[in-house]
């Protein structure tokens, strides 16, 4: 199938020198043509590059492009739109048509209008001299032909034409929640602009620029342009140093045309005044919306008909404007028209700048800011409370999410993010603390929450915005020191019991990083068994505690809460062991389960006991149906599943529990147990529960009390029919010897996937029958994880028609599955992970991407996860130390050159640059049972508290 790109080409031209051509070749027999004024001009157009690197007032962290042109070439300013300068933190770098890049700095973004200001030093700009576009004195007029120069749909550069075919048209609208402008008129223009020409410059035939392109609309083919106004007055002042400042009545007000404004109760007589006052206008303005609580709230009303300011009449946007930010903190006499009768008042104009947010507050990996006036218009709300740029962790566990806003914390009403992080100060680590917010939804319903503090994981801080610095510099603050000593360890006060449902108890789990092939924060929750009441060790599936790195809790009878700590997650199967104090425990029944190593078999009568969703326990007589191989799809990005492992299954099993299976004896036999599983894309994992034999817990709490290790082959199997492998060639007397070693034996094992950086690697294919370890026939998973538990073991197999014996070492596996993880440069990193070795055909060396922060400079320079970074500035890196050593004594904005590997082995080479205001490099280590973290940034970028 042909695609015709046509139309792309006509769009978004990659080479200047052709579009030049081309539109020569049409234009040339004009005085004035098009082909001298791109030729004039194009060398001021510059490709901007942005990154966002918080959330902030309804704009997503991110890393995007767009375009700016040079207003001022002596001073360094480059105009562009407000949402490319943005609200927040950004950090820019412009891309002139010679190929020069040049560090960017916010100057200016107007707090309404989509227009802002960078600014550059002119002395950094080398080998070319851009030219400085001129703001056009002269409006733009319906059917004037105008090009829109600019970096669309990410060409470098690209020159599109339209014609004017509005000066009246409402402000478009990108969504709720997102930036919009208002109260001003639009320019639009037949023409069809794309992502990456946000900025452009629109301009007439003599290279002046008449408008600033925003937006566009697809499929309609039309543009639409922020006219000139406010540009060149904001512009003026900036270059002559001046302060800047806007008024606002906090009231957005619409066009409305004038058969409406008379059944408004709009006079012929006033209508006539007004058309001779404004002939090229079609109406007056009307108030359409007002922000509860603003000073204009309880005396203008929608529909009210704007009419004069300071006795003066007011029939556009623009003149309003003026009257506003000439009175800004101060009062301005109005009147309107409200239902045919004339009101006048004395109206507070709020400065723009006070409900304007100039800080945030970091806390939990979240974003808070102070609620702002755009995203107040968008609640209908006052303007108070604490906006939530972006939720995580624990907030986002406790059900508080983006876009929503907080008005109560701790008890405390709150209005700006300085009570909220007033009150932050006060609470204790392991608090859990309440709160009422609302949500972007439902704004007027109020929603209560219940959050623990934590700071375990992550920094909280306060970042200001300066005028010296542009980077937002943040102070840091440290947990309040506890006030009381740690209350002394006492025997528990919990009365023992033999009923097994006394040893359940509900376990939940939450990861604060995407690693290991995880994606996003984990919070997890199962069911786990007690194994030693005074030991206080529990077994849970590993599918709820995922990993050494994250937070437990345990929850007893739905009635008693407590933090566990994570002693062991198995290597090789959906095992992990947390503990709790025993002390802890006060006037609850607990229990400890009695195990029996005996096999279940098809047949047997079993009593399940478990815990459903809500914590309570139910119970289920039923049978064994069979004992199979348990086979789960591997991830896409490669994480840990279980293998070489048989499950249970159950007849009309209650699936909808986890806990135990119980023999007659009140005997546990099984666990009955949650797995993870994604689909047949390796995408979008669920789960299901199965069962698994008890001989893996007892073997699990044997590992722990004895610290070793478990010894794996790095292999992985599975089951095939007998009659496969005599038509593979195995010889019928190992058939009898296999089978008759194992009477009940259906299937033989052979090799599946094989670790590719292990012994077993040199010796095994897929394919291969796996026949015996030191000379003992195997057929079944646990006999070969048995056998195998030796440094050194010897191997016979069958492959391509030969018996081979072999000998080969083992690798010893232990139970902290990561031990250290690094935070640099907006990227998560650790080691190679089991399943990436096994799974993804990873090396064991180098150091694994994980994950990335989105706006940070990895996505900027395309470090994405899923590959091993190899080389530093080409210095091998084997290890997490190399790579430390290899990075710690780099500055802030040093360029660092990176070679990864795929899981192909497919080399990349990258250049970073780096970015240590915004991206903090740290390292967390387990060490004494405990995560500990460790700063390696060589510059701190911030204030300790």
């Amino acid at each position: 199938m042909q695609t015709n790109i046509a139309p792309t080409l006509f769009k978004a031209f990659s080479s200047l020198a052709f579009l030049i051509f081309t539109l020569a070749c049409s234009d040339s027999s004009k005085p004035n043509n098009w082909n001298d004024t791109v030729k004039q001009t194009s060398t001021g157009v510059v490709s901007i590059q942005m990154d966002v690197p918080v959330s902030f007032d309804g704009k997503w962290n991110s890393s995007s492009y767009a375009t700016g042109f040079v207003v001022d070439a002596e001073q360094g300013i480059i105009l562009t739109n407000r949402h490319v300068v943005s609200p927040g933190p950004v950090t820019a770098k412009a891309i002139l048509i010679n190929n020069e890049e040049i560090d960017l700095t916010p100057l200016y973004i107007d707090p309404v209008h989509d227009f802002g200001f960078f600014q550059y030093t002119p002395s950094d700009i080398k080998h070319i001299t851009p030219h400085q576009f001129t703001l056009s004195e002269i409006a733009p007029q319906i059917g004037q032909e105008i090009r829109i120069i600019g970096n669309d749909a990410g060409q470098k550069i690209s020159i599109l034409d339209g014609t004017i075919s509005r000066l009246d048209r409402d402000a478009p609208k990108y969504g709720k929640g997102n930036y919009n402008d208002f109260n001003t008129f639009y320019i639009q223009a037949a023409t069809s602009s794309t992502g990456g020409s946000s900025g452009s410059p629109v301009i007439n035939v003599k290279g002046e620029v008449i408008a600033l392109n925003a937006g566009s609309q697809s499929k309609s083919a039309n543009s639409f342009f922020v006219p000139l106004d406010k540009i060149k007055l904001a512009l003026k002042k900036l270059q002559n140093k001046q302060t800047i400042t806007r008024g606002s009545l906090q009231t957005t007000f619409v066009s409305t045309p004038y058969a409406e404004l008379q059944r408004l109760g709009l006079s012929d007589e006033m209508s006539t005044q007004y058309r001779k006052l404004n002939p090229e206008l079609k109406g007056l303005l009307v108030v359409r919306s007002i922000v509860p609580d603003s000073p204009a709230y309880k005396l203008l009303a929608v529909g009210d008909v704007l009419l004069t300011m300071e006795d003066q009449a007011v029939a556009t946007f623009s003149k309003l404007e003026t009257y506003l930010d000439s009175h800004a903190n101060k009062n301005i006499n109005m009147t309107v028209l409200r239902r045919g009768e004339i009101l006048s008042f004395d109206l507070q104009v709020t400065d723009l700048k006070d409900i304007t947010p100039s800080a945030y507050l970091k806390f939990d990996d979240g974003i808070f800011h102070d609620l702002s006036y755009q995203q107040a218009r968008h609640f209908n709300k006052p303007i108070s409370g604490v906006y939530v740029a972006h939720s995580r962790y624990l907030f986002k566990q406790g059900g508080v999410p983006s876009r929503s806003v907080i008005t109560e914390f701790n008890g405390a009403h709150i209005k700006t993010i300085n009570e909220l992080n007033e009150q932050l100060k006060l609470i204790k680590d392991s608090s859990k603390v309440s709160l009422r917010y609302f949500d972007f939804s439902t704004p007027n319903t109020t929603n209560y929450g219940l959050v623990e503090i934590n700071r375990k994981w992550f920094e909280h801080s306060l970042c200001t915005k300066t005028t010296e610095q542009s980077d937002w510099p943040c102070e840091t603050f440290k947990a309040p020191k506890e006030q009381t000593p740690k209350e002394v360890k006492s025997e528990t006060t919990a009365t023992i019991t033999n009923n097994i449902e006394d040893a359940l108890v509900m376990v939940k789990f939450n990861s604060p990083y995407s690693i290991q092939g995880r994606s996003g924060i984990s919070s997890t929750s199962g069911t786990g068994v007690i194994v030693d009441v005074k030991k206080g060790w529990v077994i849970v599936p590993r599918s709820v505690v995922i990993s050494m790195l994250g937070d437990v809790k345990l929850v007893f009878k739905n009635q008693l809460e407590i933090e566990g700590k994570i002693e062991y997650i198995h290597p090789l199967h959906n095992l992990a062991l947390v503990s709790f104090e025993p002390s802890a425990i006060k006037n609850i029944d607990l229990a400890q389960i009695t195990m029996s190593p005996a096999n279940l078999q098809a047949g047997d009568k079993v009593l399940q006991i478990g815990l459903n969703y809500d914590g309570i326990v139910e119970y289920r007589s039923t049978t064994v149906d069979s004992t199979e191989e348990l086979w789960i799809n591997q991830y896409n990005v490669p994480r840990f599943i279980d293998t070489n492992i048989k499950s249970t299954y159950l007849v009309n099993a209650n699936s909808f529990i986890e806990g135990v299976l119980v023999n007659d004896k009140n005997q546990v036999t099984g666990l009955w147990a949650s797995f993870n599983e994604p689909d047949e894309n390796g995408k979008n994992p669920s789960s299901f529960v199965t069962g698994i034999s008890i001989d893996y817990v007892l073997d699990t709490i044997d590992l722990v009390t004895n610290n070793r290790p478990v010894y794996s082959l790095d292999i992985n199997l599975t089951q095939i029919p007998p009659v496969d492998a005599l038509q593979m060639g195995l010889s019928n007397e190992w058939l009898n010897t296999l089978m008759s070693h194992n009477p009940q034996a259906k299937k033989l094992l052979a090799i599946y996937n094989v670790a590719p950086v292990s012994a077993s690697a040199d010796i095994f294919k897929r394919g291969d029958i796996l026949l015996a370890i030191n000379g003992t026939p195997v057929t079944e998973f646990r006999q070969v994880e048995k056998l195998s538990q030796l440094p050194n073991v010897t191997i016979t197999y069958f492959s391509e028609g030969l018996v081979k014996t072999v000998q080969t070492e083992t690798t010893p596996l232990h139970g902290q599955d990561i031990k250290r993880v690094i935070y640099w440069s907006g990227a998560y990193l650790h080691v190679p992970h089991r399943a990436a070795q096994m799974h993804g055909k990873v090396s064991e060396q180098g150091v694994y991407v994980a994950s990335y922060n989105y706006g940070s400079p990895v996505t900027r320079y395309g470090v994405y996860a899923m590959r091993t970074i190899v080389e530093i500035d080409g210095i091998p890196i084997t290890t997490v130390d190399d790579f430390l050593q290899a990075i710690k004594h780099k500055q802030h904005q040093e360029t660092v050159i990176i070679k990864t590997l795929d899981f192909d082995n497919t080399p990349k080479i990258t250049t970073l640059r780096m970015d240590n205001n915004y991206w903090p490099f740290y390292e967390l280590i387990y060490q004494d049972g405990d995560w500990h973290r460790v700063n390696h940034l060589n510059t701190p970028a911030h204030k300790l508290n």
